[in-house]
C-alpha cells in the first residue's frame, strides 16, 4: 500500500459497541446452556427447584432458558452501553477542540 489509510474513529468506536453487545449475547447463551441447558435447572448454580423458572426486571417476566439469557444480555448491555455512547456524543457537540 502507497496511500496512507485513515481510520475514522467513529466507525472504530461502533465496531466495538458491536462487538461487546454480540460478546453478551453470546455469553447469556452459553450461561443459560450451563445452568438451564436440558429444560429445567440441572447445572450447578441452580437451587433444583420446578423445572421451569423465570427472571424478572421491572414488570417483564420472562422463562430462564438460553435464548431468553442471551436477549437479555444482547438488550442489557447494548442499552447500557447505548447511553454511554449518546451521552459521549452529545458531549462531544460542544467541545470547543471540534471543528
Amino acid at each position: 500500500m502507497t496511500d496512507r489509510q485513515v481510520t475514522n474513529g467513529r466507525g472504530v468506536v461502533l465496531w466495538m459497541y458491536l462487538s461487546a453487545v454480540a460478546v453478551a449475547g453470546i455469553f447469556g447463551y452459553v450461561l443459560g446452556i450451563i445452568v438451564y441447558g436440558n429444560g429445567g435447572p440441572s447445572g450447578p448454580l441452580t437451587d433444583g427447584g420446578p423445572a421451569v423458572q423465570y427472571g424478572k426486571i421491572g414488570p417483564i417476566v420472562f422463562e430462564l432458558n438460553p435464548p431468553n439469557l442471551a436477549i437479555f444480555g444482547l438488550v442489557a448491555v447494548g442499552g447500557l452501553l447505548g447511553l454511554g455512547l449518546l451521552a459521549i456524543s452529545n458531549a462531544s457537540r460542544y467541545d470547543d477542540a471540534t471543528a
